[in-house]
């Protein structure tokens, strides 16, 4: 792949991470919490594919912290604030779209996805 379609894939990575974003805000709007979560997630993870991709790091998948961590080192103190959004929100596809075990209990996205965590995503998204 040459540079030039290295650009429109990252274009291409930010335009669904937009989107992304939009979705979780929709989802925001109506409470649907877990939907929201998730697309923050999406939305986060994409934008760092960008990053990426304009780096010419092309990957089917990446391990998106240690790819970011060993390839976006010109971010400077942005880099860490990428890092914290994709920490926070690394296990939002699991908890956001699956019931799982709680203790003795299960339980499912609407019973673990918050307003709060869904706001904090959105802001890391944004």
């Amino acid at each position: 792949m040459d540079p030039p379609k290295f650009r429109e894939f990252a274009k291409g990575f930010y335009r669904v991470a937009r989107r992304d974003n939009e979705r979780a805000k929709r989802a925001l709007e109506i409470r649907d919490f877990p939907e929201c979560f998730f697309y923050s997630q999406q939305s986060v993870e994409k934008s760092v594919k960008a990053m990426l991709e304009l780096k010419l790091i092309y990957r089917k998948e990446h391990d998106v912290i240690a790819d970011a961590s060993s390839n976006l080192q010109d971010l400077g103190e942005e880099l860490d604030v990428v890092l914290n959004a994709l920490d926070y929100l690394s296990g939002a596809w699991d908890i956001s779209q699956y019931p799982f075990f709680n203790a003795d209990t299960v339980t499912t996205p609407e019973d673990f996805v918050t307003e709060e965590m869904c706001r904090e995503g959105i802001r890391y998204s944004d």
